[in-house]
C-alpha cells in the first residue's frame, strides 16, 4: 500500500541578484517520511523550508502541497503563544505564560509548547534546539516520535540521528539526496571522498606514464630525424629514397604521429581533481610556556549567591587536570555562565602561575570590523603566519576568505575567526560558553577537530551532546548547586 502524497516538487531554481543559491530538479515527500536538511551557513536550508511552506515562491519550476504544512520558523516571535497546559507542563514553562521578560531557551521551549498543543500531520522545523539545553533538547526528541512526517534542519547531530531517515544536503548549489540519518549519510560521504582520492591518484599515475612515453617518443624521433655523422645531405636523401626497409626519417615521422596521439589521448582524458584536504600544520603550544602541575584550576568550598538571594552555588569543590578537555554540563540557568565569569574574575577559583586563561563569549568582543580576516589573528598571534592560515583553513576559510575585513562576516563566521584567535594566541588554558551556539554542523565538525588536538586545558559548555561525545575527555556536571565529576 502505496503512502500519501504531501508535496511534490519539480525543476526549482532559486536565485538571489545574481547568485544562484540552488537547483532542484525533482523532491517528493509522502506521508511518513522524516527527512534532514543539511548544509554549512548560506547554503539556502531556511529558503528551501520557506519554498516547501509556500511563505517564497521558486523563480522557476512548481511545488504543489497535498497537505498544509506546519512551518517552525527560526527566530519566530513568543509573545502571543497560546498552548495548551498540558504542552506547557511538559516542556517545563507552565509558570512562564503571560511573563513579559524570559530567557532564549525559555521563549524556545514556550513556542514548542505551543507547536505540540496541536495535532500536526506535517512538520517544517528550523533549527527548534537553537537555545535549549540538553534537558530541552531531549524533550524535544521524545515528542517529535510522535509526528508522522516532517523535515527538520538543525544542527544537533544526535537529533538528526534519531529523527530521520532520509537526508538532503545543499552543497554549491547543488541538492543531493541520501537514505537513512545523518551517521549513514556521513559515512557515503567519505566513501565517495575516497573514492574520488582513488580516481585521482589513478588518474594521476596515468597521465604520468603517457608523458613519460611522449617523451621518450619524442626523444627517440629526434634522435632518428638526425643523418648520421660524416654524411652530406644528398647522401642522406639518397639513402632515404633507396633504403629497402623503413627509412630513420620514416621512423621519426610514425614516431611523431604516435606522439601527438598520446598528447590527443591525454587531452581527451576526463579529469579528476584532487578531493580537499586540510592542511595539518599546527601551533606550537611551547610558545604559550604552558604550566606543568597536574592541577591547574581549582575551587574549595566554593559559595555564590547574587544579591536579591538566589544561590548558585552551595560549599562546593572542584578540579580541572592539566591537558583535560572538561565539558560543563547542566540545564539553563544552573550556573555555567556565573562560573565562568568566577573563573574570569579569579578571586574564588584558583589558577595556577604561569596559566595564561583566554575565554570566549558570545558577544564577539576583541573583533575589529576594519580588520581583514588574517589581520585580526595576527594581531595577537604569537604563532607564524602559516600556522595562522593553516588554522583559519582548517576552521573552513578560504584563500580569498581571509582577505575579506571582519565587518562582512556572518555570524557564524565571527565565531570561527573568535576560535582562530585564541588557538594561535598566547592562552594555555582556554574557556569556552557555548562555543558552537550558531555554527552550522560542518563548523561544528571542523572545531571538534582542533579541538581534539588542543595541547592546553579546557573547559567549555555546550549543549551539543554529538560535540561534547567527540571533544570532552572528562565531564563536570552542575546539579543542586554542586559541581561534580560525571
Amino acid at each position: 500500500m502505496s503512502s500519501n502524497l504531501y508535496l511534490s516538487a519539480d525543476h526549482i531554481s532559486v536565485s538571489f541578484g545574481d547568485r544562484k543559491l540552488f537547483d532542484l530538479e525533482r523532491l517528493r515527500i509522502y506521508e511518513g517520511d522524516r527527512i534532514g536538511l543539511v548544509g554549512s551557513n548560506g547554503s539556502g536550508k531556511t529558503t528551501l523550508l520557506r519554498l516547501l511552506s509556500g511563505k517564497l515562491q521558486p523563480d522557476e519550476g512548481s511545488i504543489k502541497r497535498f497537505c498544509t504544512p506546519f512551518f517552525f520558523q527560526q527566530f519566530a516571535d513568543s509573545a502571543e503563544s497560546e498552548a495548551a497546559p498540558e504542552a506547557l507542563s511538559r516542556f517545563g514553562v507552565i509558570a512562564l505564560q503571560g511573563q513579559d521578560t524570559v530567557s532564549g531557551g525559555e521563549a524556545e521551549r514556550l513556542r514548542l509548547a505551543e507547536l505540540f498543543s496541536t495535532d500536526r500531520a506535517f512538520l517544517l522545523l528550523d533549527e527548534p534546539t537553537g537555545n535549549l539545553d540538553q534537558d530541552g533538547i531531549r524533550l524535544l526528541d521524545e515528542r517529535l516520535e510522535s509526528v508522522q512526517t516532517l523535515v527538520l534542519v538543525s544542527h544537533d547531530r544526535m537529533l538528526l540521528n534519531h529523527q530521520c531517515s532520509r537526508i538532503l544536503e545543499i552543497e554549491r548549489g547543488v541538492i543531493t539526496e541520501y537514505d537513512g540519518n545523518y551517521d549513514d549519510y556521513v559515512f557515503r560521504k567519505q566513501q565517495a571522498k575516497a573514492r574520488a582520492m582513488t580516481e585521482y591518484e589513478q588518474y594521476t599515475e596515468e597521465i604520468n606514464r603517457l608523458k613519460n612515453v611522449y617523451q621518450k617518443k619524442k626523444e627517440k624521433a629526434r634522435q632518428l630525424s638526425r643523418k648520421p655523422h660524416g654524411m652530406s645531405g644528398s647522401e642522406a636523401k639518397v639513402r632515404e629514397f633507396s633504403a629497402s626497409h623503413r627509412s630513420p626519417a620514416s621512423k621519426s615521422r610514425m614516431l611523431e604521429r604516435s606522439a601527438r596521439n598520446i598528447l590527443q589521448r591525454m587531452d581527451h582524458m576526463e579529469v579528476k581533481e584532487r578531493p580537499r584536504e586540510l592542511p595539518v600544520i599546527r601551533p606550537d603550544f611551547q610558545l604559550t610556556d604552558p604550566p606543568q602541575n597536574r592541577i591547574i584550576l581549582q575551587a574549595e568550598h566554593l559559595s555564590f549567591a547574587y544579591p536579591n538571594g538566589r544561590v548558585i552555588f552551595e560549599d562546593t569543590s572542584f578540579r580541572l587536570f592539566r591537558g583535560s578537555r572538561t565539558a560543563l554540563l547542566g540545564p539553563n540557568g544552573a550556573g555555567k555562565t556565573t562560573l565562568f565569569r568566577l573563573i574570569r574574575q579569579g578571586e574564588m577559583i584558583r589558577s595556577v602561575p604561569r596559566a595564561r586563561l583566554g575565554f570566549f563569549h558570545q558577544d564577539l568582543s576583541g573583533l575589529k570590523e576594519d580588520e581583514t580576516v588574517l589581520e585580526s589573528v595576527m594581531r595577537e598571534s604569537i604563532q607564524k603566519e602559516d600556522v595562522a592560515r593553516s588554522i583559519l583553513a582548517r576552521l573552513l576559510f578560504t584563500a580569498r576568505d581571509i582577505h575579506k575585513p571582519v565587518r562582512v562576516l556572518s555570524g557564524g563566521e565571527k565565531i570561527r575567526l573568535c576560535f582562530a584567535r585564541l588557538f594561535t594566541g598566547a592562552a594555555n588554558v582556554l574557556i569556552l560558553d557555548e562555543p558552537t551556539n550558531y555554527l552550522d554542523i560542518p563548523s561544528a565538525e571542523a572545531l571538534e577537530k582542533l579541538f581534539s588536538e588542543y595541547e592546553g586545558t579546557m573547559l567549555f559548555a555546550s549543549h551539543d551532546e554529538a560535540f561534547v561525545n567527540a571533544a570532552a575527555t572528562e565531564r563536570l556536571v552542575i546539579s543542586n548547586r554542586k559541581i561534580r565529576p560525571l
